[in-house]
Parts: C-alpha cells; structure tokens; sequence
C-alpha cells in the first residue's frame, strides 16, 4: 500500500458517500433502514451542502473512505466517517480523524464531536483517536476531543 493521500470531495464523490452510508446502515442499524431511506434527500442535501468540509482519503488512487463534518456551534460535528470494507483495520480511520480535526481547527473550530452508535465498533478506534465519552442521546454514546491534533 503506498502512502494513502488525502483530498476534497467532488460532487461526483456523493454516489460513493450514499452507497457507504447505506452500507453501514444495513450492516449496524438496519432497524433505522426505513428511517434512513425516508431522510435520504436531507441527507443527500446535507452532503451537497458540505463538499469543502468533506475529505475522501484515497490509496493507490482509488477511494478508500471519507470524513465529513458541519459547524455546530463553534464546534466541528462529525456527520459520518467511513473506512470502505476492503481497506479497514490499517489506521485509515484514524488518519480521516486527524484530518478531519485539523481542518475543523483551521475553520476555527475548537473542538470535534460525534455521535455513535453502542453497538457500533467503531467506539475503539474513536477513542484510541483521542476523543472522550460525553454523554449518550439514546442509542447513541457522545464523544469529543479538542480540535487540533494530540502531540505525537
């Protein structure tokens, strides 16, 4: 694998954001598929309206995830971040979350926060990134972490 490289989304990047979000729905909430399948044109639109503050990482060329985030008072929220199946388990997750808070850092966010849900692996790799319990909204558990990156 050659250095993954990191670069903004297009909107030709927005068939691959559905496709992996449907994806994980599937797989870790399929209770919430009805739910997510009648929002899909506001999420269709949040994602349109974000492109700047999407990042897709690729490796060898091909998209192997992405990060997006919206402001939210003064913070950056994490609206989803997803390592495509075929290259997880290689710290490209972490790789989106660092990138996504030193960009949220450079808008001038002091902070990045997320949602996930309990069931959802992901908590690990979320909290090996540096961010920390902040309450829970149902069946989702709150993290956060300073914007700019830890040191080393």
């Amino acid at each position: 694998m050659t250095r993954p490289a990191t670069r903004a989304a297009t909107r030709a990047d927005l068939l691959l954001v559905e496709e992996a979000e449907r994806a994980y729905v599937r797989d870790v909430e399929p209770g919430q598929e009805a739910a997510w399948t009648a929002a899909l044109d506001r999420n269709r639109a949040l994602w349109r309206a974000n492109p700047g503050r999407t990042t897709v990482l690729e490796v060898d060329g091909a998209p192997a995830g992405f990060v997006t985030w919206t402001p939210d008072r003064g913070a950056a929220l994490v609206v989803t971040v997803q390592v495509l199946p075929r290259f997880r388990r290689r710290g490209l997750g972490r790789l989106l979350l660092e990138e996504c808070a030193w960009r949220a850092a450079a808008a001038g966010c002091g902070e990045v926060r997320l949602g996930v849900h309990r069931d959802n692996p992901a908590r690990a790799l979320y909290e090996g990134a540096g961010f920390a319990p902040a309450g829970e909204d149902g069946a989702y558990l709150l993290y956060r972490r300073t914007a700019v990156p830890p040191a080393g």
